[in-house]
């Protein structure tokens, strides 16, 4: 008898503790999923790890009212500067910035995770606007490798697009070849815009680095010999005002707008999809930009409305500007579009565009799931795909 009740206790010991752990993983279950559901429901909170004073970043602005002021779709984010105000595993995105101007080692250091650990939920962004040959000397890329989630970068195939520009086709932009064809046709024959009337140079160019990895001053060199052209800057004779917030004064691209009939855009890297604010401002005005990068342009605007100076040799280049120049007809064809397409390119579109993204991108991911660059070698370090300066180029 005693035997029998001792085993019914012990069935009943068992099954008591069976139901236990049945109740404590139900409730973890529970606290689990919504945990879940909060966190995708939850406010986003995106730490600037380091370059907070890029002009980029704090123009738009900190908190949460800024996703709110800057009208962003997905408004639940807040974007704060301070490394040490909560540790790395209380933020949902971390947004590393890279920039051949940080010298300081606070600067340049990267998040240290404690053993290794990182919430998989939280998203490593790389965020730069430089070209692979201003990174080159001060980062190692090979050492980045599994670090990073995400790219905020110029690149068409960032996880985040931070451009510096953007044309924006309207409501009644050609749809067609042929309704681009005929919108050429009548640029033609129509009296040209105020803007484009009594210009009386023909080249112009602002310029502050005057020793690049693209050698576009090679280029414009041999231009020169064969046409006029007007260079501002540190690198030409001429100056212009500069800008607490622009790289130069508005009215500098007033002056030159009213008064050149062409703009060399010339980047300082040619690498891909690298197009720069000097381009986009310059499609903002009433002028012809001569392009000079390596980017597919075709991706950016609209057909004629610019001159790629890397399908000519500077020769044949100074001549067909000469044509053009001396030509209203011809001249006139260049600016069809400028009825049919807005242009944006301040500080302000750029930086509301990147970082209403990010936080939109936050919300849609699902907790838990992560991507991991397994290398940046070859987009970004020894091996970019970035062309080094031909000679065949101009000779």
């Amino acid at each position: 008898m005693t035997s029998f009740l001792t085993k019914r206790i012990t069935k009943f010991r068992v099954l008591a503790v069976l139901l236990i752990l049945l109740g404590v993983l139900v409730l973890a279950t529970h606290k689990n999923v919504g945990k879940v559901i909060r966190r995708q429901n939850e406010t986003k909170t995106i730490l600037i790890w380091n370059g907070s004073s890029r002009k980029e970043v704090r123009n738009f602005g900190w908190g949460k009212d800024a996703f709110v002021n800057k009208k962003c779709p997905e408004t639940r984010c807040e974007m704060v500067d301070n490394r040490k105000e909560h540790p790395l595993h209380h933020y949902d995105a971390i947004v590393v910035v890279l920039n051949d101007e940080f010298k300081s080692p606070d600067q340049m250091m990267m998040p240290d995770f404690e053993n290794n650990k990182r919430d998989a939920s939280q998203h490593l962004v790389l965020f730069t606007q430089e070209s692979p040959p201003a990174l080159k000397p001060y980062y190692n890329m090979t050492r980045l490798a599994h670090f990073f989630n995400w790219t905020m970068t110029y690149r068409m195939d960032a996880d985040i697009r931070f451009l510096y520009g953007r044309i924006i086709p309207k409501e009644n932009a050609p749809r067609t070849p042929e309704e681009i064809s005929h919108l050429r046709e009548r640029a033609r024959v129509s009296s040209p815009p105020d803007a484009v009337r009594n210009k009386t140079k023909t080249v112009a160019w602002m310029v502050s680095h005057c020793d690049t990895h693209s050698q576009r001053e090679k280029y414009v060199k041999e231009l020169s010999k064969y046409i006029d052209v007007d260079i501002y800057g540190r690198c030409g004779n001429l100056s212009c005002a500069l800008h607490v917030l622009h790289h130069s004064d508005p009215q500098c691209y007033d002056m030159i707008e009213s008064t050149y009939k062409f703009y060399l855009s010339f980047e300082n890297a040619i690498c891909p999809d690298y197009v720069t604010e000097k381009f986009f401002k310059i499609m903002g005005h009433h002028i012809v930009p001569v392009v000079y990068g390596g980017a597919d342009y075709t991706q950016h605007e609209p057909p004629h409305s610019y001159i790629d100076a890397r399908k000519f040799k500077p020769k044949e280049l100074a001549a067909y500007l000469k044509l053009l120049g001396a030509n209203d007809t011809l001249y006139n064809e260049y600016f069809w579009w400028k009825d049919y397409y807005d242009v944006e390119y301040s500080i302000e579109d750029m930086s509301r565009h990147g970082f209403c993204d990010l936080c939109q991108k936050l919300h849609e991911q699902q907790d838990g799931v992560s991507q991991f660059y397994q290398e940046l070698e070859s987009e970004w370090g020894e091996s970019n795909k970035c062309q080094p300066f031909d000679p065949i180029w101009i000779s």
